[in-house]
């Protein structure tokens, strides 16, 4: 299956579960994410603001670590320390990010939590197809790239390019 067909039917199948079957895959994930060894040492992880029908980890902000924000910045993404009063701004793609104005994060990410539409079983990733976390991770010293999914996102195989990275493990929410 090509990636756009992947991602349209992620996007459809993410779309079709309730509301009671997201909440407990998202639990499931965030149960797993804080429980991880990776998460755990971690001083500074990365997460992301949910669009749509994502995963949302915002729950683990209540955890006493530096946590790390995305923004697009033309072609390329930054991260943005996290804090309680922080201006975020909408996107063109609709996703909240931090202002300009906050605090932009240059060092080494000890865990970078990273959203897919599709995650192979050898933890190559389809994401929304603009290659923004591609080449952050390709740029950048990441200790750790975790991905999180719902189960029905865990795909066989994916067709992948020179700039797809691969991810060093991945965990699906299931009911």
């Amino acid at each position: 299956m090509k990636k756009r067909e992947i991602r349209n039917k992620m996007i459809l199948m993410r779309r079709n579960q309730s509301l009671v079957e997201k909440q407990n895959r998202d639990q499931s994930i965030l149960t797993q994410i804080r429980n991880h060894p990776h998460f755990i040492n971690a001083k500074t992880v990365s997460i992301f603001h949910p669009i749509s029908d994502e995963i949302d980890l915002t729950e683990l902000l209540e955890i006493d670590k530096t946590f790390l924000f995305p923004r697009v910045h033309q072609s390329n993404m930054e991260f943005y320390v996290y804090h309680k009063n922080m201006k975020w701004i909408k996107s063109s793609f609709g996703i909240s990010e931090p202002s300009t104005e906050e605090t932009l994060y240059q060092d080494t990410i000890d865990l970078m939590i990273v959203p897919a539409l599709a995650i192979s079983k050898n933890n190559s990733r389809v994401g929304y197809g603009k290659g923004y976390y591609d080449r952050y991770i390709k740029d950048h010293k990441i200790k750790y790239k975790l991905g999180v999914i719902y189960d029905f996102q865990e795909v066989d195989e994916i067709e992948t390019t020179p700039l797809d990275q691969k991810l060093d493990e991945y965990i699906k929410g299931s009911l």
